[in-house]
């Protein structure tokens, strides 16, 4: 699969910045490994599974990452992987 590059500007631009934490990025590195599902990705960062899905669900707003669903042990896992390979924001278009 090959990923993709953003390149944002304006409102984009803003959606993405707001989703870019430390802890978003650390998720971004994580899956840009392998697909993970958020429990797992919350337990290798050391974070609550509630905090986690939030920060999932902004990366997934902002297009970050894609997720899918797959039957699990107990119920269905929400995996997630990297959608981009760089991001790019513009400040000031030319």
């Amino acid at each position: 699969m090959t990923l993709e590059e953003i390149v944002a500007t304006g409102e984009a631009a803003l959606k993405i910045a707001d989703a870019l934490t430390s802890t978003s990025l650390r998720i971004l590195q994580l899956v840009s490994q392998k697909r993970l599902d958020v429990s797992t990705i919350a337990r290798k960062l050391d974070l609550s599974e509630a905090y986690m899905s939030e920060q999932v669900r902004m990366l997934e707003e902002a297009k970050l990452i894609k997720v899918s669903y797959e039957r699990g042990k107990r119920g269905i896992r929400k995996l997630c992987e990297l959608a981009v390979s760089r991001i790019i924001i513009v400040i000031k278009p030319v």
